[in-house]
């Protein structure tokens, strides 16, 4: 018999669809026992061969007359064809079809063929019929296969997630997806609380609780005695998966990453020999899988980059799908981590690729948000899709992610609250369960590669914990610290100190850098501050990574003068070298912030703790750099840099740095380093900076000394020029017109008013003072230099700033600015009123006392004002009040009243005052000590001479410097400070 053309054509076309689809690695099956518009059934694979266990139905037409209704652009170009039938039946079968349809047509001609998915959307009515569009460039062709995976996908459904909490448990999902839901989402593994603890727990199931911080649950499981193979798992255990479980509650309960990095590097096939490929075991993939990822995890975090890298390499590439995917975004982190920026977009890139096909799965949702997530981030602004990150990251993992990190909030506010309401520190009432949570959240963001929100987990927690070690330290401190005793200082004063450092260590390897900031601030002020300097000591040998290098950089802004001199040498050159040349750095570590100016910060507090030989080499690169960084604020940095050098260190810079001086074009670094020079006893450059005050020169003003410094008729020439500028803030203060910023004129006059009493012009000065229309930033300096200098004040000019205070108390009040000094300049009329003889010590302490009852703020403007009561210390109840004070839990009052008490201090003090002042002085934190250091250069008192030694030995260089005596003065007129608390 002899067969038809059309059977022929296509059974020839079948035959052809079916080797194209093979050709993208896909398994099509021909249908050919029943006729239901079905031709082929598609079993999906990935680009490595993977079924994807996602079944696609096609139907194949092929011949020339298929291709009779073609469609073109506006260029008459072909855009594809349209497939018609009067019969809706076929439409309506493919479109209701359980199984995502094809319409495949094949050119007979050019062999080639070419698809459609079918969907309400795409079938469109013709009146007679229906119709679908066959684009051109839809060819079954391995550039399409992408898209033919999308189409794919669609079949999957994403699971009912909606009252799963109570039926938790390893048959929740398919055995093999187990553990990695355990880590990921162990939501849905972890046996819910209320199930009781009398049901014998899966291997899988005890990992997911420990992942839920929920240790003390597992401790009843085994209470229960249900569970004797959880009380003696080890890495003996005959199971592997309980073998995982041990490794895993050592690393996370027991901080010991060493057996879980045994088990993977065991789980792990050998590397193939030449000419054979690795053999493993298929239901081995998924322990590999677990097994690396988490090791990986702890590495990454751990900063052992090269050996995470190695234990995910070790994986291998025949993972399966979800699985590859979730190794592919830790090699995307660990890369990333180590500079390699293109490599780790591509494998992210890769790794949401791979999981598309997995919507019934949470975890792959999990996995591909961070892959988004990461590619988000790393990309450049213009390619920056946010919409599309936004919907990829809202997960169910994130749910309950977030949904933990709420409960841990709650709980931690409601301990909050009541140690409020019994008069207690926050951080006397820990909650274990509530950080417990946050550490789950960190867990599961960081299992699931997002290092953002596992951050922001490991933030909240750490932040608890830092408050709560600093109550503990506080508390054991006061029982123990003995000042007859001489105890070592800055050494840690109970278990609670121990391992505060290892949170700021891991606050800074995960850059959160807000936090960090914070926590070191308060600890190197207030203690303890020990554990911030073995912090600021691991981060100068630690890796720069890109997640770490702006909390590096912060470390050592506020706490570089905490390092020894070796690490503080090589943290300075390394910010040297960043200065000098960023390019590399910026290679590695793409950073998004500015790199000239958090190296410039970092230089300056690390400086006070290098070698003269490390601020030598500064001098030279400041000389070799100052060419190319014009403009701001690049200058300003360059300036503060040069006024940060020790004089000691310059004797071989001096030339070069006088060339620059001359020869620079910013009057502003010219003046800086000529202030330099002089502070390096420079007479030359102090003959010229004198030269150019004399003409005027606001900027060589600045860098005077001390006007002293000034002859008279430069002297008189900056009244003349200051007393024009104040008169002008005046009018201007009349005008609703505030600048702000600047120069403090009124101080700048009220100085060389009593340096060169003959020209002095006291009425502007006064003016700025009583007139209330000038904003209080303008007369706070001013306030502060009469106080300071109020003996020596004219008696008319006393006279007429004594009617400020006729009520008894200060009426000295003036217009806000945009930084609020209202309670520094409130505390400063005090100070005057004092200094005046207006205001009544009495009426002074009332106001101390009255403002120490109130906000943190008031209690540091009664800090400040305590400092004026330096010069009232033979007064018993003013001595007895400095003495209380040093006790004060807020530590800007304590610094305030031991530098008053100590530099008020007379011979033969009495043994409570120099009980108050050493114990002050062998405080855990650097800033009473360098109140105190500040002070002992005012008191000769030789009772204190063996402690200025000892704080020359301070763990801070700042207060060893401040404790050293200076050669010469080194005031300078241009900055608002008085001789109060530093």
């Amino acid at each position: 018999m002899r067969g038809s053309k059309q059977e022929q054509t296509g059974g020839a076309g079948v035959s052809r669809v079916i080797a194209d689809f093979t050709d993208l690695g896909w398994g099509p099956s021909e249908n050919t026992r029943h006729d239901l518009g079905i031709d082929l059934f598609l079993q999906v694979r990935d680009e490595r061969r993977f079924d994807r266990i996602i079944l696609m139905a096609a139907q194949v037409k092929s011949g020339p007359s298929y291709f009779d209704s073609p469609t073109s652009d506006g260029q008459g170009a072909c855009t594809g064809w349209w497939y018609a039938e009067s019969d809706a039946r076929h439409f309506e079968d493919w479109v209701q079809h359980a199984l995502p349809h094809l319409l495949v047509m094949h050119d007979d001609t050019t062999r080639t063929s070419y698809w459609a998915h079918v969907t309400k959307d795409a079938v469109q009515s013709t009146g007679d019929g229906f119709k679908i569009h066959i684009p051109i460039h839809q060819k079954v062709e391995l550039s399409n296969r992408d898209t033919l995976l999308e189409v794919a996908a669609s079949a999957k459904q994403q699971p009912v997630l909606q009252g799963t909490s109570f039926a938790a448990g390893a048959k929740a999902v398919a055995p093999g997806r187990a553990l990695r839901h355990a880590l990921l989402t162990p939501r849905l593994i972890a046996p819910h609380r209320n199930t009781g603890y009398e049901r014998t727990l899966a291997p899988e199931e005890a990992v997911a609780l420990i992942t839920q911080g929920r240790v003390q649950d597992l401790e009843w499981y085994i209470k229960k005695g249900s569970n004797p193979q959880m009380a003696g798992a080890d890495n003996r255990s005959r199971l592997w998966e309980w073998r995982f479980f041990s490794a895993y509650h050592d690393a996370v309960v027991g901080s010991n990453i060493q057996p879980l990095l045994d088990l993977a590097t065991a789980t792990c096939p050998a590397p193939p020999t030449p000419g054979k490929c690795r053999k493993r075991k298929p239901e081995q993939a998924h322990r590999i899988a677990a097994s690396v990822v988490a090791g990986a995890v702890f590495l990454t975090a751990a900063e052992r980059l090269t050996e995470a890298e190695a234990l995910l390499d070790a994986a291998g590439e025949d993972l399966l799908p979800i699985d590859q995917a979730w190794a592919l975004i830790h090699r995307a982190i660990v890369m990333s981590e180590q500079g390699d920026l293109d490599t780790s977009r591509r494998l992210a890139a890769a790794a949401q690729r791979t999981v598309a096909l997995d919507l019934d799965d949470v975890t792959a949702a999990a996995i591909g948000a961070s892959a988004a997530d990461f590619l988000f981030r790393t990309s450049g602004r213009g390619a920056k899709d946010l919409g599309a990150t936004m919907t990829a990251v809202d997960t169910a993992a994130s749910w309950w992610r977030s949904q933990a990190v709420a409960w841990a909030l709650e709980e931690h506010e409601e301990k909050t609250f009541r140690a409020w309401g019994a008069c207690e520190d926050p951080g006397t009432r820990p909650s274990d369960t509530a950080q417990n949570r946050l550490l789950s959240a960190w867990l599961t963001a960081s299992f699931a590669g997002t290092r953002g929100s596992a951050a922001v987990a490991l933030a909240q927690h750490a932040r608890h914990e830092v408050i709560q070690h600093e109550v503990a330290s506080r508390s054991e401190a006061a029982a123990e610290l003995r000042a007859q005793d001489s105890p070592p200082r800055q050494t840690p004063v109970g278990p609670h100190t121990r391992g505060l450092e290892d949170v700021l260590d891991e606050l800074r390897r995960f850059g959160c850098t807000k936090t960090l900031e914070t926590a070191v601030q308060r600890l190197w002020a207030a203690g303890p501050a020990s554990p911030v300097q073995t912090a600021v000591q691991r981060s100068v040998t630690a890796p720069w990574t890109h997640t770490n290098a702006p909390a590096k950089l912060a470390l050592l802004r506020h706490a570089g003068d905490l390092l020894p001199t070796e690490l503080a040498d090589q943290a300075g050159r390394h910010c040297l070298t960043l200065l000098e040349d960023p390019e590399p750095f910026a290679q590695r570590i793409w950073p998004f912030f500015a790199i000239d100016h958090y190296a410039h910060r970092a230089l300056w507090r690390v400086l006070s703790a290098a070698s003269d030989a490390v601020h030598a080499e500064t001098a030279d690169v400041l000389l070799r750099i100052l060419p190319d960084r014009p403009g701001e604020p690049a200058e300003t940095d360059l300036i503060k840099l040069a006024a940060h050098l020790r004089p000691s260190a310059l004797a071989a810079s001096s030339d070069r740095l006088r060339a620059a001086a001359t020869g620079h074009n910013n009057s502003s670094m010219s003046a800086a380093l000529l202030g330099v020079l002089i502070a390096c006893g420079d007479s030359a450059a102090e003959a010229e900076l004198l030269r150019r005050t004399e003409a005027g020169d606001i900027d060589a003003i600045g860098e005077v000394r001390s006007p002293a410094d000034l002859g008279p008729a430069t002297g008189r020439h900056v009244i003349e020029l200051a007393a024009s500028h104040c008169q002008e803030q005046l009018e201007e203060a009349h005008r609703n017109s505030w600048g702000l910023g600047g120069w403090d004129w009124a101080r700048l006059l009220a100085l060389c008013n009593f340096h060169f009493p003959e020209h002095a012009r006291w009425d502007p000065v006064i003016g700025i003072v009583l007139d209330p229309q000038v904003a209080q930033e303008h007369k706070v300096g001013a306030v502060r230099t009469l106080t300071a200098h109020a003996d020596q004040l004219p008696a008319a000019a006393a006279t007429h700033l004594r009617a400020a205070f006729e009520t008894g108390l200060p009426t000295i009040r003036g217009v806000p600015g945009l930084i609020d000094e209202a309670g520094d300049l409130t505390e400063a009329a005090f100070a005057l009123g004092l200094a005046l003889g207006a205001v009544d010590i009495t009426t002074a302490l009332h106001r101390i006392l009255t403002w120490l009852r109130g906000s943190a703020s008031q209690r540091q403007s009664a800090s400040r004002l305590v400092t004026a009561l330096s010069h009232h210390t033979n007064d018993l109840v003013i001595q007895g009040t400095l003495v209380a004070l040093t006790g004060d839990p807020q530590y800007q009052v304590r610094a305030a009243a031991a530098f008053s008490l100590t530099r008020g201090l007379q011979e033969n003090p009495t043994p409570a005052v120099e009980a108050a002042i050493t114990t002050a002085a062998y405080e855990p934190g650097c800033r009473v000590p360098l109140a105190i250091a500040h002070a002992l250069s005012h008191t000769p008192a030789p009772e204190l001479h063996t402690l200025r030694n000892e704080l020359r030995q301070h763990m801070s260089a700042l207060v060893r410097t401040a404790a050293t005596p200076k050669p010469s003065p080194s005031a300078t007129t241009n900055t608002p400070h008085t001789a109060t608390t530093p």
